[in-house]
């Protein structure tokens, strides 16, 4: 199988992007949801850009917010994508995608189904998530052999297929093997406490990931 990419999401302090980039992301995901505990400021998010430009993509999450407010975001800190966890329709997807990649996250509840995705099948990827209150980062998977997957990918083949919902190192090989994704994404599964990262917990889960890969050669 080809490398899956990683993607830390949640990072809220300089040191621990630098961290994530030292043990192998690709992908580091920063957050502008204001009733996340995790959210962080624009000036935060500029000196993060600014710690670790050109080493790995720069992703915002962003939940209903204006699309106009969201592409300030991403121009002034900057970013090279944004992740949209709420209502936000194809058009608002299409409007933000004219300057900037678009992951557009998607709930795996009882009525997810592959139309779910074939609604969004412009944008650059679909993340598939738990269902929660707060639009993702709750720590829990769901049923990954619930979801067809390959109906998935012919309903949007164009788009990455990002895994996330309560992944850690522990999981995350089964996951894999299951879903064959082209992306995970860790947020809470890699922290010491809510908003902050641990080096041995994103290291473990990179090594995992890796290990997957292998295994699966």
């Amino acid at each position: 199988m080809s490398a899956v990419e990683i993607k830390i999401c949640g990072i809220t302090r300089v040191r621990d992007a630098l961290a994530a980039v030292g043990v192998g992301a690709n992908m580091l995901g920063l957050n502008f949801y204001g009733a996340s505990p995790r959210c962080i400021s624009l000036e935060r998010a500029q000196e993060i850009a600014t710690a670790i430009k050109g080493r790995v993509k720069l992703i915002g999450v962003f939940v209903n917010m204006n699309v106009s407010e969201v592409l300030r975001i991403a121009h002034v800190v900057p970013l090279q994508g944004v992740q949209l966890h709420g209502h936000e329709s194809m058009t608002e997807c299409g409007a933000i995608a004219k300057d900037f990649d678009v992951i557009r996250a998607l709930k795996v509840n009882a009525e997810f189904s592959a139309s779910s995705a074939a609604e969004f099948v412009k944008c650059n990827g679909l993340l598939l998530d738990t269902p929660c209150s707060g639009h993702g980062g709750s720590g829990r998977s769901f049923d990954w052999a619930s979801v067809d997957w390959a109906s998935v990918r012919r309903a949007a083949p164009k788009a990455k297929l990002f895994l996330a919902g309560g992944l850690h190192a522990g999981n995350v090989r089964e996951a894999i093997d299951v879903v064959h994704p082209d992306a995970v994404d860790v947020c809470s599964g890699a922290e010491s406490e809510k908003g902050v990262k641990s080096v041995d917990r994103m290291r473990a889960f990179v090594a995992a990931v890796r290990a997957a890969e292998r295994r699966e050669q």
